[in-house]
C-alpha cells in the first residue's frame, strides 16, 4: 500500500472545540437517544457511534497541521451524520454515505434542525469494484450493503474528496485501507476511528 501514517501529537481537550461543534454534538446525542427510544428499527441495525469529541479534535488538528489536500470530507457509513456535521462546522464541506435508509432520513432531519448544510446520501460507500479487494479471511461488514455505489448519486468520484472518515469495525481496517489506497486521490487523508481513544490518520502518497 502507498499509505503513510501521520503521527497525532495532540492532547485531547474538548474545551478547545468551537462552541458550535459542542452544541451540535450535544443536540445530536439528545436527538439520537430520543430516536432510538421511539424507533421500531433499534433491533434491526448495528449502530455504534464514535467518540464525537475525539473525532472533532482530530479533524481540527488535521486542519491546523495543513494536512488536507483539499477541504472536502466524505464519511463512510455516516449513520445520523454527526461527524459529517462536525466537519461542516469546522469549515470542511462534507457529505455522508449510509446504507440504512431510515438513518439517512433521520440524519437529514437532524442536520436540518441544526441548520447545518451538509448532505447525506443513501447508498454504498464502496466505489464500484472495491469488493474484489476483500480477502477471504477479511470481515465482510462493509460488503453487506448490496445497493449500488453512492458516488453516482453524489455526482462526484471519491477522488474529488480530500479526506475520508470511517469507523472501522474490528478486523475490517485492512480492507478499508486497501479500498482507500486503490480509489482515493494522492495526498488524500484517511481518518480511521478504531475505538475509544484510538484514531489513526493516513495519507495516500
Amino acid at each position: 500500500m502507498t499509505l503513510r501514517e501521520l503521527q497525532l501529537d495532540l492532547e485531547l481537550d474538548s474545551t478547545l472545540l468551537p462552541s458550535s461543534v459542542v452544541a451540535w454534538i450535544n443536540l445530536a446525542r439528545r436527538e439520537i437517544e430520543e430516536f432510538w427510544d421511539q424507533s421500531s428499527n433499534s433491533k434491526k441495525t448495528e449502530y455504534v457511534e464514535s467518540d464525537f469529541e475525539h473525532v472533532a479534535e482530530v479533524l481540527l488538528h488535521c486542519q491546523q497541521k495543513s494536512w488536507l489536500a483539499c477541504r472536502e470530507l466524505v464519511e463512510w457509513g455516516c449513520g445520523f451524520g454527526v461527524v459529517t456535521g462536525i466537519a461542516e462546522l469546522l469549515g470542511l464541506p462534507a457529505v455522508g454515505i449510509e446504507s440504512e435508509g431510515f438513518l439517512v432520513e433521520a440524519g437529514r432531519r437532524l442536520l436540518q434542525k441544526a441548520g447545518i448544510s451538509a448532505e447525506l446520501f443513501h447508498g454504498n460507500f464502496l466505489p464500484a469494484g472495491a469488493a474484489e479487494l476483500a480477502l477471504v479471511e477479511d470481515p465482510r461488514v462493509a460488503l453487506q450493503a448490496t445497493m449500488p455505489s453512492a458516488y453516482a448519486s453524489i455526482n462526484r468520484p471519491l477522488t474529488d474528496f480530500g479526506c475520508v472518515f470511517c469507523y472501522a469495525w474490528p478486523g475490517e481496517e485492512h480492507f478499508l485501507k486497501l479500498v482507500f489506497d486503490r480509489f482515493a486521490a494522492p495526498d488524500t487523508l484517511l481518518v480511521l476511528y478504531r475505538g475509544p481513544y484510538h484514531i489513526e490518520v493516513y495519507r495516500k502518497l
